[in-house]
């Protein structure tokens, strides 16, 4: 009998542990990417990863807008696409792809409307628990990040709130000079394919 309990309740023990597996490696790709990040920023990350761009969308006309804004300033980053959170859901695409003709600015507007209705769109209480298991992990990890704390209560009073869009640190956009926009894994996988082969 025991033997059968410990084959129903593995798999559990397993998936728990592949998920914080999945959550450590996702942290340690963005550290190791942008070392400067703090931890509002690697919240944004998984925040991105459930809720895809849909809160940058509803008006298409002005994230038109914001994006030809957006492709007459420099860019620092170098990282040309970046995996999102522990479920990969999404990814940050450089607007650099767009500036050096890579990826049409057209292709990547659509791309953008059509990533937006594929999130996961979790309820407040259901991202509230996921964030949980991430600070969980990253505690264990033992970061040392600089406004560890601050930015730790600044996110649980966005939570308290029922509210969970979080913008990157003042330190990490200075640092980093990032501009990008994510797109669905499915939209990501396409490319590979064909824009990103290049």
């Amino acid at each position: 009998m025991w033997q059968m309990l410990l084959v129903l309740v593995l798999p559990l023990i397993n998936t728990g542990e592949d998920l914080n597996k999945k959550i450590e490696k996702a942290v340690q790709t963005e550290l190791r990417h942008f070392p400067e990040a703090r931890l509002r920023d690697i919240y944004k990350n998984f925040f991105q990863d459930a809720y895809g761009p849909g809160h940058l969308i509803p008006d298409t006309a002005h994230a038109g807008g914001y994006l030809n804004y957006e492709l007459q300033q420099p860019i620092g980053d170098t990282l040309k696409w970046q995996p999102l959170g522990s479920a990969n859901d999404y990814y940050r695409i450089n607007l650099s792809l767009v500036k050096d003709d890579i990826i049409p600015r057209s292709v990547l507007l659509e791309a953008m409307v059509e990533s937006a209705v594929l999130a996961r769109n979790p309820d407040i209480e259901t991202w509230k628990k996921e964030w949980q298991n991430v600070m969980a992990v990253i505690e264990k990890m033992n970061l040392q990040l600089v406004d560890f704390e601050s930015d730790k209560k600044a996110i649980e009073a966005l939570l308290a709130k029922n509210e969970y869009v979080m913008h990157h640190s003042e330190h990490y956009n200075k640092t980093y000079n990032r501009h990008y926009r994510i797109v669905h894994k499915l939209v990501f996988n396409r490319w590979k394919d064909t824009y990103l082969r290049k």
